[in-house]
């Protein structure tokens, strides 16, 4: 009855937090979508706006993997055939296959590594196209799932598309199924997300204790005159305690090139909650920003929710 008690408190408090940042997100007219879920009871914790559509940026490369999921399930997909593709599919980003000069085919499994890890814009073009038969088709997929029913990629033409709209309820729906089933496919991309390259951004920002906090996360970022995305979606798992929460936090702030006040907010917002959420979830490392763009680690020695 205690820990029940302590658990209510500790949400409590986690809520209070998260809707203060909400708060001070929608005072700068920061569109702001959050859910958080305890997994290990499917408890909604929090929601907010989770089924209002945002421009979802990278973050379309979770119902993605999703589909590709069930294709190496079912036999459809290997990891180790061979893609292959053209110096013409090549998009900028942060993945290996973006860069200039780089290869034009690849085994599945780097190729979606690349995806997940790296989110690698020529990637998922790649998976999209040379893996599940075009923008069409996956959205054909997707509108089967009810639980998608905001998520879908936007064609261009018949080889070009962006990725579309989704909100946070699709995006977390997504990653928790993507992980609910521990297979060699799922546990590779859960390794892939686990160590991704953004250790600045969001709730990775805030892990200073990988001891026994896992967090597997993608994240979706784009500048453009339709808003600043700025977004993240996760899985926390205490390794102790044996709990998991999924995350979705999607923020939307005013274009503006000359005053990105609004953008600096959004990004702030999604460090503060992570910092919440990771204290919440029994992390007792997290990191303090203490101005100037600097962090200070920060060692909790006791419960303060």
């Amino acid at each position: 009855m205690q820990n029940d008690y302590q658990q209510v408190v500790k949400e409590v408090f986690l809520r209070h937090l998260i809707e203060g940042s909400i708060k001070d997100n929608e005072a700068l007219h920061v569109t702001t979508g959050v859910s958080i879920v305890d997994l290990s009871t499917h408890r909604t914790i929090l929601n907010h706006n989770q089924d209002t559509e945002q421009f979802a940026a990278s973050i379309n490369k979770l119902p993605v993997g999703l589909l590709l999921l069930e294709d190496l399930r079912s036999g459809k997909l290997s990891l180790d055939q061979t893609l292959t593709w053209t110096a013409d599919d090549r998009r900028d980003g942060f993945g290996d296959y973006d860069k200039p000069d780089s290869p034009t085919s690849a085994p599945l499994r780097d190729v979606l590594k690349d995806m997940l890890n790296k989110s690698g814009n020529t990637a998922v073009r790649i998976m999209v196209n040379n893996a599940l038969g075009g923008a069409v088709k996956v959205n054909e997929r997707l509108a089967a799932k009810p639980q998608l029913s905001h998520t879908r990629l936007q064609p261009l033409d018949a080889n070009r598309f962006y990725l579309g709209n989704s909100t946070p309820h699709d995006s977390l729906w997504a990653l928790d199924q993507m992980m609910r089933k521990q297979d060699k496919y799922a546990k590779f991309m859960k390794d892939a997300m686990s160590t991704n390259i953004f250790e600045d951004f969001g709730v990775r920002s805030q892990l200073a204790d990988s001891e026994y906090i896992l967090l597997a996360n993608k994240i979706g970022t784009l500048d453009d005159v339709e808003g600043n995305n700025r977004h993240d979606v996760g899985i926390i798992y205490n390794k102790k305690t044996k709990k998991s929460y999924g995350y979705s936090l999607f923020t939307t702030a005013p274009y503006n090139e000359t005053d990105p006040v609004a953008t600096t907010q959004a990004d702030q917002s999604l460090k503060d909650m992570g910092r919440s959420m990771l204290r919440f979830a029994g992390s007792r490392k997290t990191y303090d920003y203490v101005g100037n763009g600097e962090w200070r680690k920060h060692i909790e020695r006791r419960v303060n929710y």
